[in-house]
């Protein structure tokens, strides 16, 4: 059976699990929410370790009217990708730790001007200095993929990567039955898989061995 869909990934998991009682099957929507969430963010369970999926199917590109100083950041907003003002010329926006932003040049000597840096706080971007106008922002940047239920059946991942949604699912629902001996097969898998993929999209990018600068995560 291809896993290409929410109601087949659900399928599966009661298929790959050990225990077919109701208990089990009335979790199964707790292991993809859970599983959801070790893609976008990783894990720093020293037992189950795992690195937050990042690849070109979670970038988006979206503009940002920056008419204030605060800005709220595009719905399901995980990390910067590269952020710069469509103006002419165009210019690059720098990242500062907040406490830096607070005390630079462009936001504790100005009072308004086409802003040059940003920071992050909560759920907001903020720019420095305050603008003086309506700028454009292009900002690219890694997105959460749309969670999967029974009114949004599919997305990128489980359409390009199913194994990704199978092996974490399967790594949640191991942890819920305290089988170490499963979670510990099903983190090795799960992590073997997302690296692959994610080294494979890092080589995808170039044509040969170029060598390109590290972005800077935000």
């Amino acid at each position: 059976m291809a896993i290409n869909t929410y109601s087949t990934l659900k399928t599966s998991l009661q298929n790959w699990g050990i225990r077919s009682d109701a208990t089990f099957t009335d979790r199964v929507d707790e292991f993809i929410d859970l599983a959801e969430d070790r893609i976008h963010y990783g894990s720093d369970d020293p037992e189950f370790p795992s690195e937050p999926l990042r690849i070109r199917g979670m970038e988006t590109a979206a503009d940002l009217t920056i008419s204030s100083q605060t800005v709220a950041q595009p719905t399901g907003f995980l990390e910067v990708r590269r952020l710069y003002l469509n103006s002419d010329p165009k210019e690059d926006l720098d990242y500062l730790m907040p406490d830096r932003f607070w005390a630079s040049a462009d936001v504790a000597t100005a009072t308004t001007g086409k802003p040059k840096i940003f920071t992050i706080e909560g759920t907001n971007f903020v720019f420095g200095p305050s603008p003086d106008s309506t700028y454009t922002g292009k900002l690219l940047h890694w997105k959460k993929l749309d969670a999967l239920s029974d009114a949004a059946t599919t997305n990128w991942l489980i359409t390009n990567a199913p194994g990704i949604y199978l092996y974490a699912s399967m790594l949640e629902a191991s942890i819920w039955m305290e089988d170490d001996g499963l979670a510990v097969k099903y983190a090795r898998l799960y992590s073997s898989r997302i690296n692959a993929m994610m080294r494979q999209d890092r080589a995808s990018r170039y044509a040969g061995p170029l060598s390109a600068r590290p972005d800077v995560v935000i």
